[in-house]
């Protein structure tokens, strides 16, 4: 971790910009292909959500500037970032949870997927609705019911929440004898321009060519 000196930053001119905006974020929704994902997750029976977050964390956290965050009128740049997703408990109401991201597949799926599970029986939701204060997470959520073309978030008033880049992807669907999935990633304008947020789908789209050797 460490804090970026602000009035020395290339981007300084960007910064000041998107800060003085209300809401300076802005959002791509790209489909990618996840037929080798479906297929490995069929052969191996896994966790379809937990394995393509290990790739979309490993994505994600690829790039520098997705790792920025505003924290205690600093800025930061975490060396590694957590994921932050919601569950659906068996009560039927949602909870959020949050993992240690991990670099080797199967510790990871066993962190998250024991994460998971403890939510789902919950019987009641915690009183807050996120407790982090450090925002070293990505905010995380999937739509599996559904094949969306484009998604919009709640975005805060807070500058720190409002540095956490945040996540949708919904229901895959075949197509041609392929599966694709919709993916939504929304950014600080402030801290993410438009050629680190592409480079983010172009290594997932890397990482989802390339299961057998990722998830091993």
């Amino acid at each position: 971790m460490k804090e970026i000196d602000v009035n020395n930053w290339n981007r300084y001119k960007q910064y000041k910009w998107f800060s003085s905006f209300s809401n300076p974020t802005f959002s791509i929704n790209k489909e990618v292909d996840v037929t080798d994902l479906v297929k490995y997750v069929k052969n191996e029976q896994k966790s379809f959500f937990v394995c393509f977050l290990f790739i979309l964390m490993k994505g994600l956290n690829s790039i520098p500037e997705m790792r920025i965050r505003y924290v205690n009128d600093k800025i930061i740049m975490y060396d590694d970032i957590n994921p932050a997703y919601t569950v659906m408990t068996n009560a039927g109401t949602f909870e959020n949870v949050a993992s240690k991201n991990q670099r080797s597949f199967e510790l990871f799926y066993k962190t998250v997927k024991n994460d998971i599970e403890n939510a789902k029986v919950q019987t009641k939701v915690k009183e807050t609705y996120n407790d982090s204060k450090l925002f070293n997470e990505y905010y995380i959520t999937c739509l599996p019911w559904i094949d969306f073309s484009a998604i919009t978030h709640p975005i805060p008033d807070d500058k720190e929440s409002l540095s956490v880049p945040r996540i949708c992807f919904g229901k895959y669907h075949e197509r041609d004898g392929r599966y694709k999935m919709m993916l939504n990633i929304t950014v600080n304008h402030a801290f993410v321009d438009g050629y680190p947020l592409s480079q983010v789908f172009v290594n997932i789209d890397n990482l989802l060519n390339n299961i057998e050797n990722e998830l091993r």
